[in-house]
């Protein structure tokens, strides 16, 4: 898979990011005991298992490739701070990190645009600052129902540590960044590790690597898994599917036309492979058969962030009522393609009214180098150079839930590979337009790759979009 050129986009002068000296060990925290206690019984064959990158990474930074606007002298103008979300992530962030008092508005994930429309249309109990899922965050940062980061009193010299990645998705038109996240959601493979033993005859890192180095290697791997009659390498076609969509170069739409880019052709071939093949159980991201199948032995591999690791597998007991049975059993290795999948950006809305708490949360979650070394600590990939290029290095560091592996290693390459210069605010919409197709095309019912594409295309169309 051809890798794209990073373009190091980012703040004030140039210059280049090197890794800051190793810190001292942290104090242990909530959920820190497992990453620093059994540390250094198992780093020493961790270290073989999992290659730290010969280099630190590093980005440029260039003034002109963002539009800074003057550094607004803030106050606040209530004493009330409202904040909306969609879960309580932000929620105890800011209660764990930040002095700040907040009247907390949680929203489902199915209504908080509909809330967020209706308030933001009316000023009536809007928010003053708001946290939005990737999905649809770009929504809000190109409208004029948001605020510059600038106007909040923040300078883009205090960002000079995140990943150029969710700075590029946080601008609007005239290239103004107008939200800030705390995390970075590089993906990897998350494998099992008693799985790849009984189907490939392997289960460390170092040796499950080649099987999922390429496209090709991968479909090798699913079929050899399948042979057994007894585990599939993925449990839907769908978990691929963002790999393959980070590796575009072209952007859905180009000069008002939609535009499918060569690599999106090969997941039509891949997908109806897997699914002829019976390579996979034919399940659906989210559904209760794909959840069930995180714990229940019988799948190789799941493709994502740490957060899916964390959370959705549940395979942290420190962070889950019901941890996974099968955690600690699991590694991870490199996807066949850089992507990227979720994460969250705080904005202040344009009726904020405590910008400098506001500021002040934004500081104290995504920016303050001791809340995120916290968050890294305990298995979150943080939005800060430094913090994740020096925990990769660090050979005492490595989460039980994950075998006592070091992830970052692993999540470092692509982090700063991914490139979001393409991505619009229409992209969650099309990539579900992309997903029904292709789940059209695999089941039969559209019988060409190039009928599906004219599909594809058409139902794009019929949406408004373009």
């Amino acid at each position: 898979m051809k890798t794209k050129k990073i373009i190091a986009l980012m703040l004030s002068l140039a210059m280049v990011l090197g890794v800051a000296a190793c810190s001292e060990e942290p104090a242990e925290t909530q959920g820190a005991g497992e990453t620093a206690a059994s540390a250094a019984e198992t780093q020493a064959s961790v270290a073989d298992e999992t290659e730290a990158p010969a280099e630190t990474i590093s980005q440029v930074v260039e003034v002109s490739e963002y539009n800074e606007l003057a550094i607004a002298d803030v106050a606040d103008e209530d004493d009330e701070v409202v904040v909306y979300g969609f879960n309580e992530e932000v929620k105890n962030l800011i209660e764990s990190y930040s002095d700040i008092t907040v009247r907390y508005e949680q929203q489902s994930s199915d209504t908080i645009q509909q809330v967020l429309d209706n308030v933001l249309a009316s000023g009536e109990d809007a928010p003053d600052m708001f946290a939005c899922d990737a999905d649809y965050a770009r929504k809000y940062m190109k409208s004029d129902n948001t605020l510059p980061i600038n106007d909040l009193g923040i300078a883009y010299s205090e960002l000079s540590e995140m990943y150029n990645y969710t700075l590029q998705f946080a601008t609007d038109d005239e290239n103004i960044i107008k939200g800030l996240a705390w995390q970075a959601c590089p993906c990897g493979v998350f494998y099992n590790r008693s799985v790849a033993e009984a189907t490939l005859g392997v289960s460390e890192p170092e040796d499950v690597a080649p099987y999922f180095e390429s496209w090709d290697a991968f479909l090798e791997t699913a079929r050899t898994v399948a042979e057994s009659g007894e585990y599939v390498a993925v449990s839907a076609t769908g978990d691929i599917m963002r790999a393959i969509l980070g590796s575009r170069t072209q952007a859905w739409i180009v000069d008002g036309e939609v535009t499918i880019d060569p690599v999106m052709e090969q997941y039509f071939d891949l997908a109806k492979t897997l699914h002829d093949e019976g390579l996979t159980h034919e399940t659906s991201q989210w559904a209760d058969a794909w959840t069930a199948d995180m714990s229940n032995g019988t799948v190789l591999s799941y493709w994502g962030p740490m957060w899916l690791a964390k959370f959705s597998m549940a395979l942290d007991p420190s962070v889950n009522d019901v941890p996974n049975p099968t955690s600690g059993d699991w590694g991870i290795v490199a996807a066949p393609g850089d992507s990227y999948w979720g994460g969250t950006w705080l904005m202040a809305s344009k009726y904020c009214n405590s910008k400098a708490s506001v500021a002040q949360i934004m500081r104290d979650i995504c920016i303050n180098t001791d809340s995120l070394q916290d968050m890294a600590n305990n298995g979150e990939f943080v939005n800060n150079i430094s913090i994740m290029d020096t925990l990769g290095h660090d050979a005492a560091f490595g989460l039980e839930w994950l075998g006592g592996q070091n992830p970052i290693p692993v999540l470092l390459d692509a982090a700063t590979q991914i490139d979001n210069s393409i991505i619009t605010i229409n992209d969650g919409a099309i990539n579900d337009q992309f997903n029904a197709v292709v789940e059209s095309y695999i089941q039969g019912d559209i019988a060409t790759v190039a009928e599906a594409e004219s599909a594809f295309i058409a139902a794009v169309e019929d949406a408004g979009i373009v």
